[in-house]
This record gives structure tokens, C-alpha cells and sequence, in this order.
């Protein structure tokens, strides 16, 4: 056990029962390595129990997306590429609801040596961030809200045509989508709907709004469920931002809230402005201010600047407006209990730890510092060349990561192995990618399968 860390009896008791009561045999342990992908073990029952947890190799925060392994400052051939020590979260146990006698638990990182929370650990993040709001008075609500492109075995699109929102076309893939809506209910996670999207064989499926972080939690078991149950169909599925270059990308918005005593703060009408809600208001200019240098972690990967795109739906400009789609920030108002805050800019294959960590940063930062306001966006900001800019590939974003703010939420150990992991990812591409192809075949063999 971890210096300092353990698991309370009443905890432990309660797992015990839902275990006996499930019949479990097998408990999937997982911890979430930097590129948002579940990594861990598989450990029988009694074991589990025993409250242990089980070591790992620290690699798997710095590793690219297909595990190879290079020196970076994090770990080298040096160090010998040690262990450190993954203890599961119980709060995060869930009896599995896509397989019999199975259950499954998120973990966190500590330092074998010092019982200290590993530096990497992206999760560790958003828990600051949480801590922080807490201490500031507030909760945190958000909820995520993914695409992702279902395929064929042989990665055919299961349909090349385009229809939104088509109910016929939902109708098609309703043996399947069933499947992952039950299977996500039986594991705890709520779905509020499912459409299909824009582009071929592109889906929806939007999760109940709740705390933060059980909603990155719920997010990770999410995309894993998504994957397994796509394979039981006999489908590949793929978050990848971009798989189809002149077809929609794949995004993970992020609604979110801040609360007092569990009702929305958002929802006060206390100003005279545009939004009616200072607290919402200085939130947004947090979210503004700090977008262009938040970009990296919300996009991690060589294709999702291809989604980059005017008219796209995704933002290419730090803007925000009022139910607006074009824009950074979409503010919803007016809806009551439901006004919130909507970043449109992260990619679905983004770590969603990193991503509410960063939304939270930036919006208590602008509660701190109650920046001014920018002007909101009305009528199309594409054709605007006065809005400020974001990077269209992943050497401008890394060129705009390595600020006070990022240091100050993600730690130095990370903004310093980021840069080195991104700034790698560039090279190999530059190397090996054919730039002539539109979507490169360097980047669907390293991104579509797994990411």
C-alpha cells in the first residue's frame, strides 16, 4: 500500500458485497496513460480485495500513442524504467455492464519511493483543479459530449452518404447503439440521446450531466465501452479527431457548471449584461484568455489540425456567442438550472482529464482575475478577420504550451514531457508520413485503431 494511502472499511465493505453479489471473478484495473488511452491489469477478485493495487511501469505516460518507448526527461534507459504504484479509486468501481462476472475500477499513480501522487498522472490534475474550486466555494458540473466513426471488420464506413440527425439511418444502427446504451446503463453511466452525425458512419451519444470528475471517469469507461461493444457487432469504432479529411471531424465538448450547495451558480440573474450572471461571465473570460495555450492538450494528435477547419463546427478562432456553433465558447442562457458554458474546441481523442482540467483552470482563473469581456460573436466570425486565430498544425500549438498557466495546472514535469512527446510526434510525421496524402496512412495506422 502506498504511504498514506488506503482504502476506507466501509469502502472496501461495500465493494466486497457488490462483488458477492455480482458474482465477480475479474476486476479491470485502469489507469489513464497521457494520450487518454486505459492502460492497467486484469486482476482476480480475491486480490483485488485484498487492496494492494499493483505496480506498472511509469513509461505509459511518456510512450507514443502505439507504445514505443524513447528516452524523454520523464524516464530513460537510465532509470531503468521503474515501477510506480497504481491503487484503485473505489468510488470509481463499477460492476461491468457489457460482460458477466466482471467489474472494473479506475486508478490513481503514486510514487513507489515516496508515496507522493506521480507527476504524470493526469487525473491527479483535475483533482487539483477540483480542490482548488472547492476551496473557492464552488462544485463543479460538466458533462462530455463525443463523436466518433463506426466501420465495418475490414474499416469500410458502414455508410458513405451524408444524413444528420436521420432517424432512418439511427434505425439501421439501433442493434448495435442499443447495445452500448444498455451496456453503459448497466455500468452506471446514464445516456440522454444518441444521433447520428455529419459525417459517414458518425454518431453522438451524449452523457448525463454531473460532477466533473465522475464525468472524466464516466468518459474514459465510455469510450472503452463504446470499442468493446462495437467488436462484439463485429465493428471497428475510432474517436480519431479526423479519420475522413473532407468529412466531419470528431469533437469532445465540454458543458460546465459551477454550483453552491448543488444548484447552479450560473443560473443566478445578478447583472445587467449579455449573460446575467457575473460568475458565468468572468468564468468565460478565463476560458477565453487562456484557449490558444490550452490548444496542445485539447488536441493532442498530427490529425486533429486537419479538423481545424472554417465552417467546420470547429473553432479556428478564440470567439464565444450566445447558442452559437461557429464559436470557442458556446453560452447557453436563459435555460434556468440548465445555463452553462460549452468549449467546442477539445478532440474526441483528447485525454479527458487534461481537458476538464484545463476548461477548470481556466475558468476559475478568470473568477480570480475577473478579466474584461470580449465581444461576443453575432452572425458568422469565419468571415471576420478581426477574431484572433488559432494554430492550424501541432508545431504552433506547441509553440504556445509552455506558459506560467500551464505550469501552474499541469506541472512542470508534464508541460516539459509534453513538448518533448509532441515535438517528437512531429518529427515522426515530418519523417515518415506521405504529406501529399490528405489523411496520411501514417496517421491512421497510428491513430484510428487505438486512439
Amino acid at each position: 500500500m502506498s504511504a498514506g494511502h488506503g482504502w476506507a472499511q466501509g469502502e472496501r465493505d461495500r465493494v466486497a458485497a457488490l462483488c458477492e453479489e455480482h458474482g465477480i471473478h475479474t476486476v479491470e484495473c485502469m489507469l489513464v496513460d497521457t494520450w487518454g488511452m486505459p492502460r492497467g491489469k486484469r486482476v482476480p477478485v480475491r486480490q483485488f480485495l485484498r487492496g494492494s493495487g499493483f505496480h506498472i511501469a511509469n513509461v505509459i505516460y511518456t510512450w507514443d500513442p502505439t507504445c514505443f518507448i524513447f528516452p524523454t526527461p520523464w524516464v530513460d534507459e537510465e532509470d531503468g524504467f521503474p515501477d510506480m504504484h497504481a491503487l484503485p479509486d473505489l468510488s470509481t468501481f463499477r460492476v461491468a455492464g457489457w460482460a458477466d462476472g466482471v467489474a472494473a475500477v479506475i486508478c490513481d499513480a503514486y510514487d513507489n519511493a515516496t508515496g507522493e501522487p506521480v507527476a504524470m498522472d493526469s487525473r491527479h490534475m483535475l483533482k487539483r483543479q477540483l480542490a482548488r474550486a472547492a476551496e473557492l466555494g464552488y462544485g463543479v458540473d460538466a458533462a462530455t459530449e463525443l463523436e466518433c466513426h463506426f466501420f465495418t471488420a475490414e474499416w469500410r464506413p458502414l455508410y458513405d452518404d451524408i444524413n444528420c440527425y436521420s432517424i432512418y439511418r439511427g434505425y439501421e444502427m439501433e442493434p448495435f447503439m442499443l447495445d452500448i446504451r444498455e451496456s453503459l446503463r448497466r455500468t452506471g453511466i446514464e445516456v440522454e440521446a444518441t444521433n447520428v452525425e455529419y459525417g459517414p458512419g458518425q454518431t453522438e451519444i451524449n452523457l448525463r450531466y454531473g460532477p466533473m470528475m465522475e464525468m472524466a471517469d464516466h468518459t474514459v469507461y465510455f469510450k472503452y465501452i463504446v470499442r468493446l461493444v462495437a467488436k462484439r457487432h463485429g465493428l471497428n469504432v475510432t474517436f480519431m479527431a479526423k479519420p475522413f479529411l473532407l468529412e466531419a471531424g470528431n469533437g469532445m465538448h465540454v458543458h460546465q457548471s459551477l454550483t453552491v450547495d448543488g444548484r447552479n451558480a450560473f443560473a443566478v440573474a445578478d447583472e445587467d449584461s449579455v449573460l446575467g450572471n457575473a460568475l458565468m461571465r468572468r468564468y468565460l473570460t478565463g476560458l477565453l484568455a487562456h484557449h490558444k495555450e490550452l490548444q496542445l492538450v485539447m488536441t493532442p494528435t498530427i490529425s486533429g489540425y486537419k479538423r481545424v477547419q472554417d465552417y467546420s463546427f470547429s473553432p479556428t478562432q478564440v470567439t464565444w456567442g450566445l447558442d452559437h456553433r461557429l464559436v470557442g465558447v458556446r453560452s447557453i442562457v436563459g435555460a434556468g438550472a440548465g445555463n452553462r458554458l460549452e468549449a467546442r474546441w477539445a478532440a474526441a481523442d483528447a485525454n479527458p482529464y487534461l481537458v476538464l482540467a484545463g476548461c477548470l483552470a481556466a475558468g476559475l482563473d478568470g473568477l480570480e482575475h475577473d478579466y474584461p469581456l470580449m465581444a461576443q460573436v453575432v452572425g458568422d466570425p469565419h468571415a471576420d478577420a478581426s477574431w484572433e486565430r488559432l494554430p492550424t498544425d501541432i508545431t504552433g500549438a506547441i509553440a504556445n504550451f509552455d506558459t506560467a498557466f500551464n505550469r501552474s495546472v499541469f506541472g512542470d514535469d508534464f508541460v516539459e514531457n509534453f513538448i518533448f512527446m509532441q515535438q517528437r510526434e512531429a518529427q515522426e510525421f515530418a519523417t515518415h508520413a506521405d504529406t501529399s496524402q490528405d489523411i496520411s496512412d501514417w496517421e491512421i495506422a497510428r491513430y484510428r485503431a487505438v486512439i
